[in-house]
């Protein structure tokens, strides 16, 4: 019997998931060749899928069986370093870093289009394949304006989108002076980097608290299943996992909320339509 309580917890687990993904809005195809190191792997889902049957097979709990589940899809990311703020702050510096390159480049006389070439070659990895990507779309004919708009979009970032802007503006108004610019974006984009590293040093804080109460909530209840067992009894009922699922919601969204206030929002971005012209 508790077998089959295992496979009806994993089983409503993984579809709920399933279900969560579903829902998901899709990426683009250029933004999901990106994400990549992000998708979902197989040992993620196996170890989503044992959490939840060791606790459907403990417990004999469903609504348990797939809380547990839904806690290994999503701590792992909570309880870990911050990849996805590291990541975003060594993109705005790689931007820079090509920005500066531009502008250093333009000034020796070079064309746009030369200059866009030959930068993709030393580009930062961060932003290499995306520039690799536009030099190629260059080589072959396609024009500068439409080029440049594609970069924006494979980029998606607000810092590319300030630079693209530039180059957008020169192209279009035939500017001369635009390694000026160019340098301007990345000075700016540099004092991005270093605010925001600053705003997630004083936010670490909140990130350190959730962790906290997270394993002290996991522990204690791991504690009373093992040693204080007949304190849980009620919710093996019908109407204790309805308690359990209210609780395990509240407590979700609790989490999720404190997961947000520690996160450090971005610039919306100027350049969010690969059709439109620059301003």
């Amino acid at each position: 019997m508790r077998a089959l309580f295992a496979l009806l917890g994993a089983g409503f687990g993984a579809a709920v998931l399933m279900l969560a993904a579903g829902l998901r809005p899709q990426p683009r195809p250029d933004a999901r060749f990106r994400r990549v190191r992000g998708r979902v792997s197989a040992v993620r889902v196996a170890g989503v899928l044992t959490a939840a049957a060791v606790v459907g097979a403990a417990t004999r709990w469903p609504v348990g069986a797939v809380l547990a589940g839904v806690a290994a899809w999503n701590l792992p990311k909570v309880l870990g370093p911050d990849r996805a703020h590291r990541r975003a702050l060594d993109r705005v510096e790689a931007i820079a870093a090509w920005a500066e390159d531009l502008s250093g480049t333009l000034r020796s006389a070079a064309g746009i289009e030369q200059t866009l070439i030959k930068t993709a070659e030393s580009a930062p990895v961060e932003i290499r394949p995306q520039l690799e990507a536009l030099s190629a779309s260059l080589r072959a004919g396609t024009r500068l304006a439409p080029a440049l708009r594609a970069l924006a979009a494979d980029l998606e970032d607000p810092t590319a989108d300030m630079v693209v802007n530039v180059l957008l503006l020169a192209a279009q108004y035939e500017a001369r002076d635009i390694a000026t610019g160019l340098s301007g974006v990345g000075r700016q984009a540099r004092r991005k980097a270093s605010a925001r590293m600053r705003i997630a040093t004083g936010r670490v804080r909140i990130r350190t608290a959730t962790r906290i109460v997270i394993t002290v909530i996991l522990a204690t209840v791991g504690l009373l299943l093992v040693f204080a067992d007949d304190i849980v009894v009620p919710y093996s009922t019908a109407v204790g996992q309805l308690i359990l699922a209210v609780l395990g919601v509240a407590f979700g969204g609790a989490l999720a909320w404190m997961v947000r206030t520690s996160r450090v929002p971005d610039l919306p971005r100027i350049l969010t339509n690969p059709d439109e012209a620059a301003p």
